[in-house]
């Protein structure tokens, strides 16, 4: 059976904004820390207008990001996406849980109620259907347990 045009835009931007925009911010702050040395961090001209606290928080993930491991950091990025797709599963399971209830939060997709593209769901469940959204749409693989 073919998906239609709201199934496979809801899976597009489930996997997107809640996976891979994410883990793309993680993964290019974790690239400019591997990129330069701590010496040429701290060298790097500081911006006057930064918050001081913010400063702070992007020199202290600077350091912790240089100083892993490329085996630690290969762990950071899987324990990145596992959150990530925790998040994702649950947020889907909250809004199937809800869906024939008042309390739902209302999701619809080019204005049709996300209810009414639940028969085309081939795990049964829309938490379930993340596997599969993942498999199909991420620029990072699989399901992260």
């Amino acid at each position: 059976m073919e998906n239609s045009k709201n199934y496979k835009e809801l899976a597009e931007i489930i996997v997107r904004k809640l996976r891979d925009e994410n883990f793309e911010t993680f993964s290019k702050s974790m690239d400019f820390a591997k990129s330069i040395s701590s010496e040429e961090y701290w060298k790097k001209p500081r911006n006057p207008n930064l918050d001081k606290e913010l400063q702070k928080l992007q020199d202290e993930r600077f350091d912790f990001l240089n100083r892993l491991s490329e085996k630690d950091s290969e762990i950071l990025k899987r324990i990145i996406l596992n959150v990530l797709d925790s998040t994702a599963f649950n947020f889907l399971r909250e809004i199937e849980e809800n869906l024939e209830e008042n309390e739902s939060i209302g999701l619809t997709i080019n204005g049709e109620k996300v209810e009414n593209i639940t028969t085309e769901l081939l795990s049964g469940t829309l938490f379930g259907e993340y596997f599969l959204w993942l498999e199909k749409n991420s620029k990072y693989g699989e399901f992260q347990n």
